[in-house]
């Protein structure tokens, strides 16, 4: 069994995952890894949550040098998304276009409403 490992980079308020998107396959395991020295929050869509196990409710809080890792179920569909926020941020709803085929996408803390500031 491979584990794929997501780094959250860190700016200031600025979350990035590193890689961006990942191949869903049964079985496999997701780490991901905060080794910043700010908390993180991971806001997974309903469908994404779906197929992690244990089941994870959202958001997920990643302490600073945290570790988070699930296993991968049977993909459904497509275009899975998740993205990844400074702790105290408010998770809105993740939006965007997941890609095609089984792959989780990971959207950056500034790819959201410009409506809905992160941060402080």
């Amino acid at each position: 069994m491979s584990t794929k490992v997501v780094q959250i980079a860190q700016a200031g308020d600025f979350r990035q995952a590193q890689p961006p998107q990942v191949f869903i396959a049964q079985g496999e395991l997701i780490e991901f890894v905060n080794g910043g020295s700010g908390g993180t929050l991971l806001v997974l869509t309903p469908e994404t949550a779906a197929i992690l196990s244990p089941a994870p409710n959202s958001p997920v809080a990643i302490a600073p040098g945290g570790t988070l890792t699930y296993t991968f179920l049977a993909p459904t569909g497509s275009g899975y998304l998740a993205q990844v926020l400074p702790e105290g941020a408010t998770p809105g709803p993740v939006q965007g276009q997941g890609a095609a085929g089984p792959v989780l996408t990971i959207l950056p803390s500034t790819n959201r409403d410009p409506g809905n500031r992160t941060g402080r």
